[in-house]
């Protein structure tokens, strides 16, 4: 029987192969070999299913993890654009933009809601990510309700806004600006009542 050799000329070898090779010098100096049996054993399938259930969890986990960060990074940039001044006048002077934003501020908290929380660690993620776009809902309301009137028809920035829906830190800055609104815009600007 032959068999077919490819060579590197493009061209088909035909070589003769015997079936009962004779014994040359060098193979005649060699040790016997001998066979080593390797005792091959298959997992049992209570192992092979908890394998395969583990690395089924670890991809969902990821998944999930994944979803979750993406909605944590398009909750960054809402909260940079709601930080610019910009931003809060468009939102104020405009019915489109306060809807657009509110809108986006809702489609994040809807892809948080659509990541089961089934996995302790991806929960909490979410619960998280979920309680920042909501808080920053709030600020969001906070500034378009925030009444221009305060500021002399120049809208407030987000750290007065912040202040309004927490609190001043101290009671004379509540006396200054109670005292501020008895005067005129005017009167004001250039420092006098």
């Amino acid at each position: 029987m032959g068999s077919y050799h490819y060579a590197s000329t493009s061209q088909f070898v035909f070589a003769a192969v015997d079936p009962n090779p004779k014994p040359t010098a060098a193979a005649a100096h060699r040790p016997p070999k001998t066979i080593v049996q390797i005792p091959i054993t298959s997992p049992s399938e209570e192992t092979a299913a908890a394998r395969i259930q583990a690395a089924l969890r670890g991809h969902m986990v990821r998944r999930h993890v994944a979803a979750v960060r993406s909605a944590d990074a398009e909750a960054t940039r809402l909260e940079r654009l709601l930080r610019r001044q910009e931003t809060v006048d468009a939102v104020r002077g405009d019915e489109r933009e306060r809807a657009r934003f509110s809108e986006a501020l809702m489609a994040a908290l809807l892809r948080l809601d659509a990541v089961p929380g089934h996995y302790p660690a991806v929960r909490d993620a979410r619960r998280a990510v979920s309680r920042r776009v909501v808080g920053l809902q709030e600020v969001f309301d906070a500034v378009v309700a925030a009444p221009e009137a305060q500021t002399c028809g120049v809208p407030a920035s987000l750290e007065q806004v912040l202040e309004g829906i927490w609190g001043a830190g101290d009671p004379t800055a509540m006396a200054a600006v109670q005292d501020g609104r008895r005067g005129s815009c005017w009167g004001r600007f250039f420092g006098g009542a």
